[in-house]
């Protein structure tokens, strides 16, 4: 017998959401077993299962120099190759490869940060490459998480419900897909660039202490106004801070992001939502009517891309009832600048400014570039001519290659393969 067990599956497997996995199974390709939530892989599918590894490791030797090995163990093992061999010979140490179980698994060092990112995106461009006949949807996008790595996710669109489904964005436009943290690539729409700038002053606005009552009282769109939050920065020495975070009144602001920027700029503090009685205590009884204009100077302040560059905002006046129109940056405030938008409905896709859609992700894909020492991870090193060289700087990635098979069945492109 030499031919492949393929059975014939009239109906599709009970209770199963995920359309992938039911035309895996249709396909008789695999069997899927409810009870353990598991998907068994019959011949077929194993077959392509292993042509997707080697279309892989192909594309991420020849265009990365990514060496491919098996280490049975844990991933110490691949760090002791790292570090056995760098001396002699450098880059080629320096990142592998290996299939453990349905994941591909990446491992990199670099002497420098900026080093670890150019690694992993390139590796991202060598997944991507391999996957442009079988999955063309399939595409990468930038997280900053809260320790301040790198993390590029690799995601398809999908139904919610389906294996590794994430929430996240589409645009209608362009097709861009984001995650609520992706990296915002674009300042996209900057209010009243062009308007000719207002003369500040003071609007009575009784009870108006929140976006949606303010554009209600005064007929504004919510971008015109500008949201603050007030959090209290907790640096490891125990002093305490509080800053002033803003963005526009149409979009909120992603804590992940805001937490990459509090460890970049406190090194290394926590922070939390400040408290009614500190708020108290630097800007008086204004909760609700909080603005940018007579901040105490010992309050830090941090705004949102959005926000650069516009003129004429309403913005709170920092007195109970009372708020501020035509406030304009850098005529009247400018304080550092970070990206701190959280991607939703209400925010326009920062590559074409079309319109964003929630829908499902399916994740397939991390690749993670961060300092080795803050996790507790160890540097390989050398004696060579010129000293110790070392290689602080980390990048792996990991890859579901049941995620990326699931996809490339959902998408009814597996004669590809």
């Amino acid at each position: 017998m030499t031919e492949l067990f393929i059975p014939q599956t009239k109906n599709p497997p009970a209770k199963v959401k995920d359309a992938g996995v039911v035309s895996l199974v249709m396909d008789g390709a695999g069997a899927y077993n409810a009870k353990s939530g598991e998907i068994i892989l019959l011949p077929a599918g194993c077959e392509r299962l292993a042509r997707l590894f080697d279309l892989l490791e192909a594309s991420l030797f020849k265009m990365c120099g990514m060496q491919s090995v098996d280490c049975p163990g844990s991933d110490d093992a691949v760090y002791t190759l790292a570090e056995r061999y760098v001396r002699d010979y450098k880059d080629q140490a320096l990142s592998w490869m290996q299939r453990r179980g349905r994941r591909l698994l990446l491992y990199g060092w670099a002497k420098s940060e900026e080093e670890s990112v150019i690694k992993a995106e390139g590796a991202a461009s060598a997944i991507k490459e391999a996957l442009l006949d079988v999955l063309p949807e399939f595409s990468f996008t930038k997280v900053l998480s809260r320790d301040r790595s790198v993390s590029l996710v690799g995601v398809c669109e999908t139904a919610r419900g389906s294996l590794n489904a994430v929430n996240g964005m589409s645009c209608l436009k362009c097709g861009t897909l984001l995650l609520p943290d992706s990296e915002c690539t674009a300042v996209g729409e900057t209010v009243g660039v062009c308007a000719h700038e207002e003369e500040l002053r003071d609007i009575y606005t009784p009870g108006a202490h929140t976006i949606s009552l303010l554009c209600q009282q005064l007929g504004l769109e919510p971008k015109n106004t500008l949201k603050a939050m007030l959090y209290t920065v907790e640096s490891i020495n125990g002093t305490k801070d509080l800053l002033f975070a803003m963005i526009r009144g149409d979009m909120d602001i992603s804590i992940s992001k805001l937490s990459a920027y509090v460890g970049a700029k406190f090194q290394g503090a926590s922070f939390r939502r400040a408290e009614a009685e500190e708020i108290l205590d630097a800007f008086g009884d204004v909760a609700g009517f909080c603005g940018p204009i007579g901040v105490p100077a010992n309050v830090h302040m941090v705004a949102d891309m959005s926000l650069k560059g516009g003129r004429n905002f309403v913005v709170g006046a920092n007195r109970p009832n009372y708020h501020k129109a035509g406030c304009c940056w850098g005529r009247d405030f400018e304080p550092d600048v970070a990206d701190l938008r959280l991607y939703q409905k209400s925010v326009p896709c920062p590559g074409c400014g079309g319109s964003l859609d929630e829908c499902g992700l399916r994740r397939i894909c991390e690749i993670e570039a961060y300092e080795a020492a803050r996790n507790g991870e160890p540097i390989p090193s050398c004696r060579d001519r010129d000293g110790v060289s070392a290689w602080p700087y980390r990048w792996r990635g990991e890859l579901s290659l049941e995620a990326l098979l699931c996809a490339i069945y959902e998408k009814g492109v597996k004669d590809g393969l």
